[in-house]
């Protein structure tokens, strides 16, 4: 009886811990779309200096914002 109660703390321990300090998944979704943003952002800026043309641009923007494969996006 005592480890079925000592079972069944630790996982009402787990299932509060899990509820208070949930997985940073939402922080790197942010993180991958400030990234995406800082991208288009360069290529933005690649493309009023001239650097880069037009149809560059639209390239490698497309490349940008193309969903990833592994459902990050």
């Amino acid at each position: 009886m005592a480890v079925f109660l000592a079972i069944l703390g630790l996982a009402a321990v787990l299932i509060l811990a899990r509820r208070f300090f949930p997985t940073r998944r939402t922080d790197s979704r942010r993180s991958a779309d400030a990234d995406r943003d800082d991208a288009l952002r360069i290529l933005r800026l690649r493309l009023a200096d001239g650097a880069i043309s037009p149809d560059e641009f639209e390239r490698l923007r497309r490349i940008v914002e193309a969903p990833t494969i592994d459902g990050n996006r």
